[in-house]
């Protein structure tokens, strides 16, 4: 079975390359409206409504992405990287016509040294491939070697869905407190304010509660390159199959208030009439993170 979804997968930093970050200007965000209590008893202020906390988050993000669209960055990690393709797809229900004889995986299994560099307007990724399909590599400046997905620039996920230039281009609803990693997280989710524009990225995004960071994105499956093939798997796949989409990305890693990618996961699933069928998934991890240079400055 030939992939349906080739090329850019989920956003995050894949569409930055599009519109350059030096570009992206910082447009006033929305500011918290607090609540001033007036001298009520005690008994009277309990009975306010709490605040929304949106806006505050909304300006907080904002400021995190300000710094690290303007962030010097220069560091290395280890990338580990699998794909697996099914065919007939995976099923995770009953048995059915859809995955009867015998199944073919096509399996990707790539190891890198990854390298991103950032001064002023001008980024760079370079990779170094160490091992592919558990056999040793030594080849410098490495394409990525990937066969279903592709990913760019993740360190600059959050950008896309909560940066000066986009905030205005979303919808923001609060979905309320989640836990990331232990620790309570603010979610929220963003849209399009209407018609998406070319590189608008929308889904959902995790904000860690005591500090703002954000913790986790998860991209909408309607926001991918080439979306429309995926639907036409799931025209294949039949029994009134729609696609179901996951692209996650932590942000497990912390340096000098910047969050650094720690993985990434990909599943292609189709939820029918016959159960749950998987095409594909991939899981990226990112480790042994050497930091040379993380230097923020906050432009006005």
């Amino acid at each position: 079975m030939r992939n349906r979804i080739t090329g850019d997968v989920g956003g995050a930093g894949f569409r930055v390359s599009r519109r350059p970050l030096c570009a992206l200007a910082l447009l006033a965000g929305l500011a918290f409206l607090g609540l001033a209590l007036e001298r009520t008893p005690a008994a009277e202020q309990k009975s306010l409504p709490a605040a929304d906390p949106l806006p505050r988050i909304l300006e907080k993000t904002r400021d995190y992405c300000n710094r690290l669209e303007t962030a010097s960055l220069y560091f290395v990690c280890r990338e580990r990287i699998e794909e697996r393709q099914y065919s007939p797809p995976l099923s995770f229900s009953f048995a059915s016509s859809a995955t009867g004889g015998p199944r073919h995986v096509i399996g990707v299994s790539l190891e890198y040294d990854y390298q991103l560099v950032r001064t002023g307007a001008t980024i760079g990724e370079k990779r170094t491939l160490l091992r592919e399909g558990g056999q040793p590599r030594n080849e410098p400046n490495a394409p990525l070697r990937t066969k279903l997905y592709k990913h760019k620039y993740l360190v600059f996920g959050p950008v896309g869905l909560l940066g000066g230039y986009w905030q205005p281009r979303h919808l923001y609803a609060y979905l309320g407190e989640d836990v990331v990693d232990k620790e309570k997280a603010f979610l929220i989710e963003a849209r399009p304010a209407g018609p998406p524009e070319p590189d608008l990225l929308y889904g959902k995004v995790w904000v860690r509660k005591k500090d703002f960071a954000i913790v986790k994105i998860e991209w909408d499956q309607t926001c991918l390159g080439h979306f429309e093939k995926v639907q036409q798997m799931a025209e294949m796949i039949g029994h009134g199959a729609e696609p179901k989409i996951s692209i996650i990305c932590l942000y497990g890693i912390e340096k000098n208030g910047i969050r650094f990618p720690s993985g990434l996961t990909t599943r292609e699933d189709y939820d029918s009439k016959k159960g749950l069928f998987r095409v594909s998934e991939a899981t990226v991890v990112y480790r042994d993170y050497r930091f040379f240079i993380v230097e923020t400055e906050v432009r006005y």
